[in-house]
């Protein structure tokens, strides 16, 4: 059995909260649709078709959009859930592990993740395309508890993967 215990950093936490929301197909989708209305109001924009009331519009609806998208959807998702001001106690094994906060402690087998994704900072737990834990790589004492631990979800997860990004 492997012991971790950590608390969130805010600034860390709102950073993977907005690569998890930027890595959304919905959001790529509304995202790509934008840019291009926004190439498309430029051309229109070029050729006269379209003024300049049009283009600035378009271009504050986008900035508008992406403020959005960048701060309040992280910064509200952050305000909204207790864990990330909890202070965590995370014991683990082969077979899943435990989650203490100040609200108790649950038994979580493996099984309940669908998918694991780890980067510089964290490890995305998914349990389903929106709802997901975070274990800080700070979280553990050492490189070698980090790598086992990165080797112990690699052999338990098929849908595994480790992105070189913060």
């Amino acid at each position: 059995m492997h012991f971790l215990q950590f608390t969130y950093n805010k600034e860390e936490v709102i950073h993977a909260l907005r690569f998890h929301f930027l890595r959304r197909g919905e959001i790529k989708v509304f995202r790509n649709t934008l840019i291009i209305l926004l190439i498309a109001t430029v051309a229109g924009y070029l050729f006269r078709l379209v003024n300049f009331n049009a283009l600035l519009g378009i271009a504050l609806m986008m900035l508008l959009v992406g403020w959005a998208f960048w701060y309040l959807l992280p910064v509200s998702t952050y305000n909204k859930a207790a864990t990330f001001k909890d202070k965590i106690r995370l014991r683990y094994n082969e077979e899943g592990m435990a989650i203490a906060t100040g609200q108790g402690e649950s038994a979580v087998p493996w099984q309940r993740f669908s998918q694991i994704v780890e980067t510089k900072s964290f490890f995305f737990l998914y349990r389903d395309k929106r709802s997901f834990f975070l274990i800080p790589t700070s979280a553990f004492e050492n490189e070698e508890d980090l790598l086992g631990f990165s080797k112990l979800m690699q052999s338990l997860f098929s849908d595994y993967r480790r992105l070189n990004v913060s």
